[in-house]
This record gives C-alpha cells, structure tokens and sequence, in this order.
C-alpha cells in the first residue's frame, strides 16, 4: 500500500464511522418521536392543539449532541408526522416550528465566535438572524392573503419559507463553534432559556396559527380563527407543551443515566 493510502484510507474509516453513527442516532431519535406521535399518551384540546411528547426525543438529542443532530432529527419528525398524521402536511408543519425555537435559542445562548472582530461578527450576524425571523413571520402573514385558494401552491411556499428561514440561520452560524452541552446541566441557565425559547415559540406560532394553520385546516377566516381562539390560549397552550419537551428531555438526558448510552 502507498504511503498516501495509509494515510489517507485510517482518515476515511474515521469519518465514514462517524458518519455511520450520527445517522442511527438521528434514526434512533426520530423512530422514538414516530412511535410517540402514533401512541395514545396525548391531550387534544377543543381547538385542534394536543399537548403530547412528540418533540423530547428531538430535545434529548440537542442535549447529548447538539444542534445539528436535533435538527436533522426534527426534519425526519416533520416528514414522518405528514404522513402518519390526521393533521397531515399542516400538522406537522405546525409541529416543526413550535420545536424547533426550543433548541434554536438555547442554540444562540451559547456561541462563541472564532477568530477577530468578535463584536462586529456577532452583531451582524445576530441581526441577520432577527431580520430572517421577521420575513419567515411577515411571509406567513401574506401567505394565506395571497394564495387562499391555491392550497397546493401556498403549501409549497410554506416549505420553501421554513427552509430558507433555516437555511439563513445555518449560513449566518457557519463561523461560530458551541460550548459545550454541559451548560445545560446548570439549572438557572436552562431556565432562563426556557423562558426566552417559550417566547418566540409564542410569538412565532400564533401568528401561523392565524394565519396559515388554522384557515388552512378548518377553513376560517383570518378574523374568524383569532375570535375563536384567543392569542393567550395558543401561547399558553405552547408554553405548556414547550415545558413539558424541555422539562422531560432535560431530566431525562442529565438526571438518569441515558447518556452513557451514547458516549
């Protein structure tokens, strides 16, 4: 064998290893969201909502391997919720984006920037992200105006606003590495995120739900869905449910032994 083979081929055997096993842990994840999505263990309410424990898999594997696992993890949980979901494509839309702020704000609470300009860096990226926030809700405040009967095309749209909206938060975070998981470990920390991740988790789902979830699925107006359901109902009905994704994943991945599991 060539002195570039030996070299080259231990590197490769390490990366595709690596590779190997970040995929069954995102399967393993995903399989355990799946099987609770279909299990009975759920609250529905009166207003199409159901509180349910769909989404701790998906935190457990933000805890134990970080925002790029939990991500592509939860991508599996949208697809797999579309197609073994009464609530069908919106559903799981609705779904993805009430989880996802739930790693994505612990996610900015702890960068670190590498290299010079640290401050400059940080700001500009910080207000990236703000203005991709802005157009992702000022986008599905349009949505359903524009394209109320062209379901189809205004579904398409929904996918490809979640997509550049992520896609814009992946580029803007390409230059900044975590720290490390164990921060989350610390009560106080984990608290405070909570409460900032419940809050653009409220904000962001009420304004969907008004306008592109609940005229889509029930066939509503706009003015009919925020008579129907209160704004404080949906975000607390949200606030609920994040606490009880990030109470359970947080117990389970620090206060049991799950993570020997996969270290």
């Amino acid at each position: 064998m060539s002195r570039i083979g030996k070299l080259f081929i231990p590197h490769f055997h390490s990366f595709l290893m690596k590779k190997i096993n970040e995929i069954t842990i995102i399967a393993l994840f995903a399989a355990m969201s799946t099987v609770l999505e279909l299990s009975p263990i759920k609250i529905a309410t009166q207003w199409g909502m159901k509180i349910d424990l769909v989404a701790v898999p998906i935190l457990i594997a933000f805890f134990l391997f970080g925002f790029r696992v939990a991500l592509e993890t939860s991508i599996i949980m949208f697809f797999a919720i579309s197609i073994i979901s009464p609530t069908g494509f919106i559903g799981a839309t609705m779904k993805w984006m009430a989880t996802v702020p739930m790693f994505i704000v612990p996610t900015l609470m702890t960068l670190e920037f590498r290299g010079e300009r640290e401050l400059k860096q940080k700001l500009l990226t910080l207000s990236g992200i703000l203005i991709s926030i802005i157009a992702l809700i000022a986008l599905f405040g349009t949505l359903f105006v524009l394209l109320k009967d062209k379901e189809i095309i205004s579904h398409l749209l929904v996918a490809i606003s979640c997509i550049t909206f992520y896609l814009s938060f992946w580029l803007l975070t390409r230059n900044y590495e975590f720290k490390k998981l164990g921060s989350f470990k610390n009560i106080y920390f984990i608290t405070a995120t909570l409460i900032l991740a419940i809050i653009v988790r409220g904000i962001t789902t009420t304004v969907i739900n008004y306008y592109f979830a609940i005229p889509t699925f029930f066939g509503m107006s706009t003015e009919d869905a925020i008579n129907w359901i209160p704004w404080y109902i949906i975000v607390g009905l949200n606030a609920i449910q994040g606490i009880i994704d990030v109470g359970g994943a947080w117990t389970l991945a620090f206060k049991t032994g799950i993570s020997k599991f996969f270290r």
